[in-house]
């Protein structure tokens, strides 16, 4: 007998429900797994030190409000005790330059609640007449959280065509879309948690650009965690035109992928080899390793310490190693005497081993290649030994109000090769004044790390209206390749690009601390050498 037909319809309809064809044989499809399966975190391997020590191994801690877990380095032993190595140009890093790993997904929308230099953020009042956009989406909209089982976003406005062709993901007829990749979570949050205030600030300044809008989208960079960069930008590349960055070692991640996908990105500092690699990444600082050339020359000509023994203190990042051996090797030509060289970790919070190895082997001259929580433990701890030796540095790195303030005065008298302004200069004091009427209770407008957010941001936008009302990445592209050698805001040296150039700029200043607390410019102008 033959089965009647809506029966066997029905047998027919069982029998795919238990195949991985229905929803729910997923479970069946490792592919479909591994999107949630949290990835296997890339731990940052210890380097040998000078003094052949290891660094012990760092500790994993979960980033606030993201499911991926953030990256700090190793937190070293305590005085006395042998002397920790930072980590070595990191294997997360060079690991996660290929293409995105499994991870779980961050929650990028996610505020975090933290104290940091500047206080609470403040509400930005937009300028008159201005209607850019920027901050998280509203729910149900393009760009609005995909995890902690909330809504799926709504698709977007189609992306409008280019005229001439093109890829114009992030474009509409009424509006451009930039990324921002900052630290959310992490050990960086504090610095940078007023990020979104002075963005908005910034594009409101702004005001149309060629007539669209400037949306902003905020993506976490994890305080340069592997993981949560590669998922972010994931997402990111179908929803913005183009990125900005300004952490090194977060660039050293972002840019690999941003290159595969195609996408310009405007970074603030990285790695000079890899950006000379790479096709769609700009930086608008001066490279940590060209500026640590002109240093052995402003050592000696500038602070006057050519007779005076140096010693090298850096974190290992790729970054600040090859700043770190840039120096070396230029210093050597000099005629420097380079006696010891300490390696420290990135987010490092006790440093008396490290101070006591530089006091031991008589630097009279600290050359520090790191960032400010670095420079924070060693001038504190400097000034705890009584080791007072003529420290300096180059770069966006740690020549800043927040590290002045929290080493106790122990930077007082700091003289540093700088690729930015100061809060005391004419730049510098537009920017405060456009932030006290835009955030006036954010603390935003004494900030110095966010003034160098401010400059960097200028950039980015500039790019864009440079570009010209018929958007595309290509064209993007073409124009930071043609456009915009020379572009001077006022707050950082003029770069210089082209194809296959990506120097960035070519002069520097000089910083010095500190005023009244504040790091100041004894002298206007940027200079190739000292």
């Amino acid at each position: 007998m033959r089965p009647h037909p809506v029966r066997r319809a029905l047998l027919l309809l069982l029998a795919t429900c238990l195949t991985p064809a229905c929803a729910g044989g997923v479970r069946h499809r490792p592919e479909a797994l591994n999107y949630w399966r949290p990835g296997a975190r890339t731990a940052r391997f210890p380097a040998t030190a000078v003094t052949g020590a290891t660094a012990p191994a760092g500790s994993p801690s979960t980033a606030d409000g993201a499911g991926a877990p953030a990256d700090p380095a190793g937190v070293p032993a305590a005085a006395g005790t042998a002397v920790p190595a930072a980590p070595a140009p990191s294997p997360a890093t060079a690991a996660a330059r290929p293409a995105a790993a499994t991870a779980t997904p961050a929650r990028a929308e996610l505020r975090t609640v933290a104290t940091g230099p500047s206080g609470p953020a403040g509400t930005i009042t937009p300028a008159p007449g201005s209607t850019a956009t920027s901050g998280p989406p509203a729910p149900g909209t393009a760009g609005g959280s995909r995890s902690g089982g909330g809504p799926v976003p709504a698709p977007g406005p189609a992306p409008a065509p280019a005229p001439g062709g093109g890829t114009t993901i992030g474009v509409t007829k009424d509006a451009v879309t930039l990324g921002i990749f900052y630290p959310r979570t992490g050990f960086y949050t504090g610095i940078f948690r007023n990020v979104p205030v002075v963005t908005q600030a910034a594009v409101d300044e702004a005001g149309l650009i060629n007539g669209r809008r400037l949306v902003i989208k905020y993506y976490d960079d994890g305080s340069e965690n592997p993981s949560t960069i590669q998922l972010e930008e994931k997402r990111a590349k179908d929803e913005a035109l183009t990125y900005a960055s300004l952490v090194s070692e977060s660039n050293a991640i972002l840019a690999p992928l941003a290159d595969q996908h195609k996408i310009p990105l405007v970074v603030g500092n990285m790695d000079e080899k890899l950006a000379e690699s790479l096709t769609y990444a700009f930086p608008v600082y001066g490279y940590w390793a060209r500026m640590a050339t002109v240093l052995p020359g402003f050592i000696k000509n500038v602070l006057g310490a050519g007779a005076k023994k140096i010693g090298v203190v850096y974190e290992g990042t790729s970054t600040a190693t090859d700043a770190k051996n840039a120096f070396k090797a230029k210093a050597r030509e000099a005629g420097l005497a380079v006696v010891y060289e300490q390696p420290i970790a990135v987010n490092q919070s006790t440093c008396a081993n490290e101070v006591a190895n530089l006091q031991s082997h008589g630097a009279e001259v600290v050359f520090m290649m790191n960032g400010p929580l670095g420079a924070i433990c060693m001038l504190r701890d400097a000034k705890a030994l009584g080791y007072r030796p003529t420290w300096t540095g180059v770069g966006v790195s740690w020549a800043l109000n927040l590290v002045a303030a929290a080493s106790g005065g122990s930077a007082d008298g700091i003289r540093f090769l700088s690729t930015t302004t100061t809060l005391d200069t004419p730049a510098g004091q537009r920017y405060s004044e456009m932030m006290r009427r835009a955030a006036p209770d954010s603390g935003a407008a004494d900030d110095d790390a966010l003034l160098l957010w401010y400059s960097f941001i200028r950039s980015a936008i500039e790019g864009l209206r440079r570009a010209g009302p018929d958007l595309s990445r290509e064209g993007l592209l073409r124009t930071w390749e043609t456009k915009m050698t020379g572009y001077d805001s006022g707050y950082l040296p003029p770069p210089t690009f082209g194809p296959g150039n990506r120097s960035g700029p070519l002069a520097f200043g000089v910083t010095a601390c500190c005023t009244n607390g504040r790091w100041t410019t004894p002298g206007p102008g940027w200079r190739p050498v000292y």
